[in-house]
């Protein structure tokens, strides 16, 4: 029998007041809903005028029928009227609910931003996917986030109609209930559609300018403020709605699946290994199929202990004394040494059983599914699926598993990844190089060793992660340093070939050769090869055809031509170096890069060693064709977790300071370089906190999850930043760029770019600069400064001046 419930949220909703989070400050669905089956009728009505193929007759005798029951035809409060009218409702219903779908459909007709039907298909109300009052638990939503989502989308279908806006709330619900026979959750999508329902204003509909539309949909978390412009009490929701579901519970769980195989703790921990387990249960419908994996690095590692620390396998266990041999005519060896996928139907009828298959069969399995996990080629391990019922897991199953299968291997080398890296900081002492302000965080983690040695537990060091840290990222880049060696590569080339060719005509004088005459040539079609343009491979080609053909010739030449002697002289003279060849410009620009970088690194050592003082955190440079620096700053890297966001602010100013520092000193410097190279300065702001993690391989933090990959995808690839539209490059020599990506971050800045052309650091004119989007790294903006190369500044850090003191007194809370 259909049924019909009325139904309102009655519990309190706590007002939050985060950015991150929602504003709605009352108890219960804010609008009025009122049930009614007026735009059905009126449907039924408009079918007679606008569908030819209408039996008229049928509708008529409906009319007939509505004037004997005008209970119907009311607004209705009463579950009751539903049931009493039942059949006349059914016939109203017959287009919504055809017959033929009837009994396997899971849809019904529900009161507006309810979940409780009054009319709805058999088999949704076996599922009980509606009523029951814990919609909440079934929709994995709190009720401040339910009543949140509701009320929003209340807002946005008033918009649509009244003010013409188009605002929508694409988010699904989905509903997660359990199979009454196996237990397994099953998830389902639901469909809404509101075209029997209508919302009505009450009284005059207030005025709202596009300015004001525009503010409250930028403010969509915050609904108190939308109930201030556009009250509830002044709409009515009448009607109803069509719920439809579909089953996503493969989706849902597949989607689940890929989530928790991109943590790297899930494969190798209990927890996350029987939360696998169970969620491949849902994924084959089977709820008494067991999961198993087992790591296989390599055969000469397999009976190696740290082998089997990831050995959560039916067989391979991480207790288990099974060697490589034990496996040997196995259902395992095909697995492991060719990369098969076996099905086996039945263990119980497998010819020639060993010892492996007699230890499944003990364990009461039957039914056994074993796939290699390969990652880049190799096979590093393997996974099972097994069952208790001969037949349950067969050929079709290994489809269903096909697409998993590479992010279980993806997990698998991440624990192995870090398995081996916790063997190489004992074997390789790598705690002994670290930053002095995480010290203590290895120092825990050693005493954390040493403790579980002592008690004969696993030897494994725990991982070092620092959460919710602030990263500042600079480079200072010398400008067009590839193009600068080629020069100076394409130079020294051209005067060795010089020389090569003042032996060679010195030689002709009493050597009247013919093949000196190709040498010559030969010289010559070099040197115009590479007056323009050096090519990939011309240098190798250059020195080879010198070294082979020309240099050998020399000592013959003193022999037989004496006036030859001078020239090979200043040849071989010119060449007398480590390289063997002619080295002049190379060692111009070498030189002046090298001082370059030096200055830069002695500066940027000097004042972070201040800064340390004062705002504790962590630093490491690189140099390459300049220097590029990472500054990480937050709580967890400090031992008592004192941090406040006012340190974040004054690093960030003290950053830009240095920067504007770095580059009046390479300006001064320039004169006094042989090669007068620039550099460009770059600052990259990230003002969501991330995570880094310890890399032992590299000895040193990288950042680390999936949401901070993006981070190390911009900083690689700023370097070649463009901006919109054009061919120039970002940055640019005497300027500084500063990156960023929302424009909360642009505010931030630009209050310290005035503080400092109050200290006449740099010029007034601020550039305004949208990025051209690469790979990966879309939407990036940037502020662009020019350096105040003038001498004449307020502070002079070179006369006792502090970066530090002067970025506080900013005042910048």
């Amino acid at each position: 029998m259909p049924k019909h419930h009325q139904s309102s949220f009655h519990e309190s909703v706590v007002s939050i007041t985060s950015n991150d989070e929602v504003i709605l400050s009352v108890n219960e669905f804010p609008f009025k809903t009122t049930l009614s089956l007026s735009p059905l009728i009126s449907y039924w009505e408009q079918k007679v005028t606008n569908d030819p193929s209408c039996n008229v007759a049928r509708v008529k005798e409906l009319t007939e029928l509505l004037r004997q029951k005008p209970e119907l035809l009311e607004p209705i409060s009463d579950s009751s009227i539903i049931t009493r009218y039942i059949d006349t409702v059914d016939i109203l219903m017959e287009d919504i609910f055809p017959s033929a779908l009837w009994e396997n459909d899971l849809k019904a007709a529900v009161l507006p931003f309810h979940f409780e039907s009054f009319y709805a298909t058999p088999r949704l109300t076996e599922l009980k996917l509606l009523g029951g009052g814990n919609y909440t638990e079934k929709l994995n939503l709190d009720l401040k986030t339910l009543l949140f989502r509701l009320t929003l989308s209340a807002y946005t279908l008033i918009l649509e109609k009244f003010y013409k806006a188009n605002f929508r709330v694409d988010e699904p619900f989905i509903f997660t209930i359990k199979d009454k026979f196996t237990a397994l959750e099953h998830h389902y999508k639901l469909s809404i559609d509101l075209k029997f329902m209508e919302v009505k204003a009450k009284g005059e509909l207030k005025e709202l300018k596009a300015q004001e539309i525009n503010y409250l949909i930028n403010r969509y978390n915050d609904l108190d403020l939308w109930m201030q412009k556009l009250p509830p009490d002044n709409f009515e929701f009448t009607g109803f709605a069509i719920y439809e579901f579909t089953d996503v519970t493969n989706e849902e769980t597949i989607s689940s699946l890929r989530l928790d195989l991109l943590d790297g703790d899930t494969i190798a921990t209990q927890e996350g290994f029987l939360n696998l387990q169970q969620k491949l249960r849902v994924l084959f419908g089977l709820p008494g199929i067991r999961l198993g994996v087992a790591s296989c690095p390599a055969m000469p590692e397999f009976d190696i202990t740290y082998a089997r620390k990831i050995w959560n396998g039916l067989v391979l266990t991480q207790d288990s004394d099974l060697k490589l041999a034990d496996l040997t005519d196995s259902v395992y060896e095909p697995v492991i040494k060719k990369g098969h996928t076996i099905v086996v139907d039945d263990l119980q009828v497998f010819p020639n059983p060993t010892r492996i298959e007699q230890q499944l069969l003990d364990q009461g399995i039957r039914n056994l599914i074993i796939a290699p996990l390969q990652y880049e080629g190799s096979i590093i391990g393997l996974l099972e699926l097994a069952s208790p019922i001969p037949g349950e897991l067969n050929a079709l199953s290994t489809l269903k598993l096909k697409d998993m299968l590479p992010l279980f291997a993806l997990s698998m080398n991440r624990s192995l990844e870090e398995l081996r890296s916790s063997i190489q900081r004992i074997i390789k002492e790598k705690y002994t190089a670290i930053h002095p302000i995480v010290e203590w965080r290895f120092t825990k983690a050693a005493i954390n060793l040493l403790e579980k040695m002592e008690r004969n537990t696993s030897p494994e060091i725990e991982p070092i992660v620092f959460k919710d840290i602030y990263p500042l990222y600079g480079v200072s880049d010398v400008r067009g340093s590839a193009i600068e060696r080629n020069k100076a590569i394409q130079g020294d080339l051209l005067e060795q070939l010089v020389l090569a060719k003042e032996v060679i005509l010195a030689a002709k004088d009493n050597l009247p050769l013919s093949i000196l005459d190709e040498l010559v040539y030969k010289i010559d079609k070099f040197s115009q090869s590479i007056v323009n343009e050096l090519a990939s491979g011309d240098e190798g080609i250059i020195l080879e055809f010198l070294r082979s053909e020309i240099e050998p010739l020399f000592d013959h030449f003193i022999r037989r031509n004496p006036s030859a002697t001078e020239a090979i002289g200043r040849y071989r003279a010119a060449i007398n170096n480590p390289y063997g060849v002619v080295y002049n410009k190379r060692r111009a620009y070498e030189e002046s890069l090298y001082i370059i970088n030096e200055t830069i690194s002695t500066f940027l050592d000097r004042e972070e060693e201040k800064a340390q003082q004062t705002f504790p955190h962590y630093f490491e440079k690189y140099k390459t064709d300049g220097v590029e620096y990472n500054i990480y700053i937050g709580a967890s890297l400090l031992n008592n977790g004192d941090f406040q966001p006012l340190y974040l602010r004054n690093m960030r100013l003290w950053q830009l300071m240095l920067t504007c520092e770095i580059a009046r000193r390479i300006r001064k410097l320039r004169p006094n370089l042989k090669l007068p190279l620039e550099i460009t300065q770059l600052i990259l702001v990230h003002s969501d906190p991330i995570s880094i993690r310890f890399r032992l391989d590299e000895k040193k933090f990288d950042v680390e999850g999936a949401n901070n990959i993006r981070y190390e995808i911009v900083k690689k690839r700023l370097d070649k930043a463009t901006l919109r539209g054009s061919e120039e490059r970002l940055t640019q020599p005497g300027k500084i760029a500063i990156v960023y990506s929302v424009q909360k971050e642009a505010q931030e800045y630009l209050r310290y770019i005035e503080f400092l052309q109050s200290e006449g650091y740099v010029g007034q004119e601020i550039e305004h600069l949208e990025l051209e989007e690469m790979p990966g790294v879309p939407g990036l903006r940037a502020l662009r400064v020019a350096v105040n190369f003038n001498e004449l500044l307020r502070h002079n850090i070179d006369t006792g001046d502090e970066l530090l003191n002067i970025a506080r007194s900013a005042s910048l809370n």
